[in-house]
Formats: C-alpha cells, sequence, structure tokens
C-alpha cells in the first residue's frame, strides 16, 4: 500500500497527465487562431465584456499607453474589438470586444470544459462522486491561500 507522499505524487502526475491531454486537444482550436501573442493577450484582457479604457487594457497588460493603443487598434483591424470616444470626455478612449471576439473567447473556454464535461460523463457514479469529494476537498484548501 502506497505511503501519503507516493499518494500525493501519484495524484499529481494523474492531473498533469489529465490536463496535458486536455491542452494537446483544445490545442488544436488554439493554432488554428490567426493573431499575435499580444492580440491574444489583449483579447483575453478584455474578455470581461465591459469596455475598458486603453490605458486601463495597458496596466493589466503591463504595457505603455503607446503599446496599448496598438493592441486595441489592431484588434479593430481585424474586427474583433471597437474602439469610441468616452461622451462625457473625448480624451478618453474605451475599447471592447465585438460580439464575434466574445464568440470566440467563449469558444476557446467552452471548448476544454466540454471535453473535459465529457469525459466525466464516461465515469461510474461512484467514482464521480469519489472525484467531486476529492475536488471539494482540494477547492477548500485553495480558498484558504
Amino acid at each position: 500500500m502506497p505511503n501519503r507522499e507516493q499518494t500525493i505524487e501519484r495524484i499529481t502526475e494523474c492531473w498533469r497527465d489529465v490536463f496535458h491531454a486536455i491542452n494537446s486537444l483544445a490545442m488544436l482550436d488554439w493554432l488554428g487562431l490567426d493573431l499575435t501573442m499580444a492580440q491574444l493577450k489583449a483579447l483575453f484582457a478584455l474578455a470581461g465584456g465591459e469596455p475598458m479604457t486603453v490605458g486601463a487594457l495597458g496596466q493589466v497588460l503591463g504595457i505603455q499607453l503607446p503599446a496599448a493603443s496598438h493592441a486595441a487598434d489592431s484588434l479593430v483591424r481585424l474586427e474583433l474589438a471597437r474602439r469610441y470616444e468616452d461622451p462625457q470626455d473625448r480624451r478618453r478612449t474605451f475599447v471592447q470586444l465585438t460580439p464575434r471576439a466574445q464568440a470566440l473567447v467563449e469558444q476557446l473556454r467552452e471548448g476544454r470544459r466540454g471535453l473535459f464535461h465529457n469525459w466525466l460523463a464516461e465515469l461510474a457514479d461512484d467514482d464521480l462522486a469519489a472525484l467531486l469529494r476529492g475536488l471539494q476537498a482540494i477547492a477548500a484548501v485553495a480558498a484558504r491561500h
């Protein structure tokens, strides 16, 4: 019978294997994107749905205002975002994802979730219950940190 440390190590290996499999299969969707890393980061920074000033986008991404403006402009050219002036202060410019971009982000996020859901559906009820118990326990530990 394995000791506690061996059990923890085996769980860690299994966790890595599951996420490696998910990422490998989801990678096909990601590789199909024709976006630079800067564009992809800006896309996900704006994925909350609320308009963001270009300055706030720069802060989230940790880049200067000109670079943030360039990132926003590149998404606008790709029809993934729209820019518009603040009606109360024309010096401020907002950027917001288009519905098409929001759908793209959701597709990328849901691809993995759907895959994982399908794998869970293949588990026996007792395995599913044991997994739920274990994940709830680790979620509680994570919430404390």
